[in-house]
């Protein structure tokens, strides 16, 4: 992986320009620790930290063919074929990397060589000849790029925190789209929490022709094809079964190491076993311990390495180190989340790195594309409940909704859960499906925001603004199909792949991998029957009967226990709030920093110093996290760190006169 940086127009001196591009690139100097380059033009200056995966002796960024130049950020692993395409064409190569790949491929195919690509990634072409330049996204937006334009300059980051190195210019949160954010847990299409700043969305490509405006094109949508050939279920998993092994061979391909993380779960164990599968060489697999038992998976992690033989490393998580990597955490993940879950990833990170592996196969995705969300079975009890209003299967229901949380089986608060879900019957299948639970869960915030931070309810524009970015096809889906284009377009892409992926992992210089991300497997398992996926409430019933005898039965069968870290225990200990919280959440700083209501803030502290541990609820350890790490990202906005480079590390210096 690497970090691209990109100044176009403006009307800097060339000294200026340098000076500019080299802080920036400098800023991202932890996504690309190898080495790094810099372009330098009239109209352009490209910046590009490197992470040396394929082609270690050459490939060095930016890369200038002659027309075109490029800063390229991820992998297209279907490299090797595209490459033996290109050449049976009659061109050539000067390298063995993968950007030569995407710099041909682009001269050769222009836009329409996106759809091509099989991989993650994001990058930037400038096309000296007819003065344009063409910023493009990989289908599921794992891979980032943000714009930002001031007076007629354009500026280009993989992380928004490059920007902070403008002069002149310091990112500030945009009220409406932070209030947005608060209730999907993400900003929708190419909006960002920040004033000014847009991202680039998945799956598309931005243009600016001869200093025009810029224009932003779509090349790819889900549900846009349907290739499966499977006739029978059995077929079916013999399909998913050889999709998803091609998916983890190309993704190994790497001229260095290659592990991965092992959650227990069923989608890092299946993933793990294709890898140890495809490999003849003992490998590394990497874990997350927590010292709590609520969120302690090791007992199904340490079955899986022993079924497999490789070389294991696991970290325990406590309390202590959630508080303690907080900060850094949300240095890197750069805006409010609602978990602490990418705490720990963060030092998982660190731990791959201190045990020489820079690649990591992991699990994500599988959630969308399996149904695997308990999303999908609140949907179908309500659609169960729609058409049998009397049913006495109500308890028994609720009951099996989530397993892991204790108070869903307790008969006390049976009412109350009926209560709630019966709130959702008229909404469940209208265009938002699972959405309208995520808003309605969250509107809680509202209260806690200034009032003269965010004045007006959002929740209605929040709904039109999803009802904007939905294809056409989408009214033609099951509700379930429904849900999982919302939450791939909301949840994964824009949250899980940013905070708890691109940024964690590359927080230490590791590239992430997700084999469940292939195209080719989600559009084939996209099309298949909604029950292969959720068979009454088995949740990813196809994947765990397409892989049943290669992983053990007491990870195939075991409840789905989502991924979590502690929350406001990690904050709250012993009726004390850690030093964190009280330098952050002080009524001083709530007030300095104008984003909550201190009153709110500080009734919610004092609620929590005395709250029994066991009935700690989703929307208490939302709040806290989600307020604290606005606190801290606007910190980091108003005191970014200084960053240098090592210029012994420089490959590249271009200095383009035209």
């Amino acid at each position: 992986m690497c970090g691209i940086i990109c100044i176009y127009k403006g009307t800097y001196s060339s000294e200026q320009k340098e000076r500019i591009i080299t802080q920036m690139t400098a800023s991202l100097r932890h996504r690309g620790p190898d080495e790094w380059g810099i372009y330098l033009s009239r109209d352009l200056a490209f910046g590009h930290t490197r992470l040396s995966i394929v082609d270690i002796a050459d490939g060095h960024q930016p890369m200038d063919d002659g027309r075109f130049v490029i800063v390229y950020n991820g992998e297209v692993y279907n490299y090797i074929e595209l490459r033996e395409e290109l050449k049976a064409k009659g061109i050539r190569f000067q390298t063995r990397s993968d950007t030569e790949i995407v710099l041909k491929a682009f001269s050769f195919w222009g836009t329409d060589c996106f759809s091509r690509f099989n991989g993650q990634f994001a990058g930037i072409i400038w096309d000296r000849q007819d003065k344009r330049l063409v910023a493009f996204r990989d289908r599921y937006g794992v891979r980032p790029i943000y714009m930002l334009t001031i007076n007629g300059t354009y500026y280009f980051a993989s992380e928004t925190k490059a920007f902070d190195y403008i002069p002149g210019f310091k990112r500030s949160f945009c009220h409406e789209n932070l209030l947005e954010h608060g209730l999907l847990w993400n900003t929708l299409g190419e909006r960002t929490v920040f004033t000014d700043v847009i991202s680039i969305p998945s799956a598309s490509f931005l243009i600016i022709q001869q200093g025009g405006r810029p224009s932003i094109h779509k090349y790819y949508n889900l549900g846009q094809s349907n290739p499966s050939h499977a006739q029978t279920f059995n077929e079916a998993t013999e399909e998913l079964t050889s999709l998803l092994r091609d998916s983890v061979r190309l993704r190994l391909r790497s001229d260095v190491p290659v592990g991965t993380y092992l959650s227990g779960g069923i989608d890092s164990s299946v993933i793990t076993a294709l890898t140890s599968s495809c490999n003849r060489e003992r490998f590394k697999t990497f874990s997350v311990a927590f010292e709590d038992s609520d969120y302690d998976e090791s007992i199904f992690q340490k079955e899986m390495v022993k079924q497999i033989g490789s070389e294991h490393s696991s970290i325990t998580i406590s309390y202590d180190d959630v508080d303690n990597n907080f900060m850094n955490s949300v240095y890197h993940f750069e805006r409010p989340v609602f978990r602490t879950a990418p705490v720990p990833l963060y030092l998982l990170s660190n731990c791959v790195r201190e045990n020489n592996i820079k690649v990591v196969l992991t699990g994500e995705a599988s959630d969308e594309i399996f149904f695997g969300y308990d999303s999908f079975k609140e949907l179908k009890l309500l659609n169960f409940w729609s058409k049998i209003p009397g049913s006495k299967l109500r308890p028994q229901l609720i009951k099996r909704l989530y397993p892991h949380l204790h108070h869903y089986s307790d008969p006390q608060q049976f009412g109350l859960m009926k209560m709630y879900y019966e709130g959702f019957l008229e909404q469940f299948d209208n265009e938002l499906v699972s959405l309208n639970i995520r808003v309605a869960n969250n509107s809680v915030l509202q209260r806690y925001f200034n009032k003269e931070y965010v004045k007006e309810s959002g929740n209605d524009q929040v709904i039109e603004k999803v009802r904007s970015i939905l294809p056409q096809q989408y009214y033609t889906w099951s509700f379930l199909r429904k849900n999982q284009y919302l939450e791939m377009n909301t949840l994964l892409s824009g949250y899980l792949l940013s905070s708890q992926g691109d940024r964690m992992s590359l927080s230490h210089g590791i590239e992430g991998r997700y084999p469940f991300l292939d195209h080719r497997l989600i559009e084939t398992v996209f099309s298949y029957p909604d029950e292969y996926k959720l068979k009454g409430f088995s949740q990813k019933h196809i994947l765990r009967e397409a892989f049943r005898g290669l992983i053990p039965d007491s990870i195939i069968d075991r409840p789905k226990l989502p991924y979590q870290a502690p929350d406001l225990k990690a904050f709250i200990q012993n009726g004390t709030t850690s030093e964190l919280v009280k330098e952050f959440l002080s009524p001083g700083k709530i007030a300095e920093y104008g984003i909550f209501d201190q009153k709110m803030v500080t009734r919610f502290l004092n609620k929590n110093i005395t709250v029994n541990r066991q009935r700690i609820g989703y929307r208490d350890n939302m709040l806290i996290t989600f307020i604290l790490s606005a606190q801290i990202s606007k910190y980091w906005m108003d005191h970014p760190p200084e960053v240098t480079l090592d210029e012994h590390r420089r490959k590249i210096r271009i200095v383009d006169r035209c």
